[in-house]
């Protein structure tokens, strides 16, 4: 992945702020590229991006213009780049199905490109509460039980839908055992009380309620959402995408080229 994997396997020079070391030979407190600074918590290192929604421009795609699953950071810099507009941070933003399809809800632009799925099911999407990671048209940004959706005051412009839940209210998903064994590469997404979207991305395993507990007492987030596992990757300008991996929707913060 763009900042697990590529930094475990050792990277292709030219990588300014890599350099040649593996990821595994790296600290918790080692830091991460511009604008991904690295956050310790409980003698783990999670990378960390905060986003205003008020002043910048966060995104979801999915598909590019003909209908095509983007599927990768390098797809989407280079959709995103066609349009006349630079990629500065994109995160996998949600989970999926063959060909890509969201397992749940999926807003783009004020248009439900996938709808709400309050199926009971197996595996982490399913486990309730889930939730559903949005931005209105006040450019509020939420993390809200899926449940409570419908019932939006003001609609969504961009919208998915994952799970479980990190943090509800205030409290930890009441499934997450302190003591677990089961460790894996985690991001997620929360908010702060201020609005302040937060993402993070674990540098090492870790289990579900260390990962809950990093949003709710290091990164202050009462609401956050679980996005995925091992899968789970950041961009950042710079970076090269070697693994050939595949997502469904993702993330992207743009900004406009600045004029000379």
């Amino acid at each position: 992945m763009i900042l697990r994997r590529l930094w475990r396997g050792c990277l292709l020079a030219g990588v300014g702020w890599c350099g040649l070391s593996a990821w595994t030979a790296t600290r918790a407190s080692d830091p991460g590229p511009p604008g991904l600074p690295t956050v310790v918590f409980r003698g783990q290192g999670y990378f960390v991006r905060t986003v205003d929604p008020k002043k910048d421009d966060l995104r979801l795609y999915w598909k590019d213009d003909q209908g095509n699953p983007l599927r990768d950071f390098t797809s989407l810099e280079k959709f995103v780049s066609a349009n006349g507009e630079r990629l500065i941070f994109a995160a996998n933003a949600g989970m999926f199905e063959v060909g890509s399809k969201p397992v749940g809800l999926l807003v783009q632009n004020g248009v439900e490109q996938s709808s709400l799925n309050l199926s009971e099911g197996d595996g982490n999407f399913y486990m309730k509460p889930n939730g559903v990671f949005l931005i209105n048209e006040k450019h509020e940004a939420m993390v809200i039980e899926s449940s409570n959706y419908t019932a939006l005051l003001a609609p969504a412009v961009w919208a998915t839908q994952s799970g479980p839940l990190l943090v509800h209210g205030g409290d930890i998903h009441p499934d997450f055992i302190e003591d677990s064994k089961s460790k894996k590469w985690r991001s997620g997404v929360g908010v702060r009380k201020d609005g302040t979207v937060v993402f993070a991305l674990s540098k090492s395993e870790v289990i579900f309620y260390d990962f809950a507990s990093l949003f709710l007492d290091k990164l202050k987030c009462p609401n956050a959402l679980f996005l995925d596992g091992d899968i789970s990757a950041f961009y950042t300008p710079g970076v090269v995408d070697t693994k050939a991996h595949f997502f469904g929707p993702m993330f992207g913060l743009v900004e406009k080229p600045k004029k000379p």
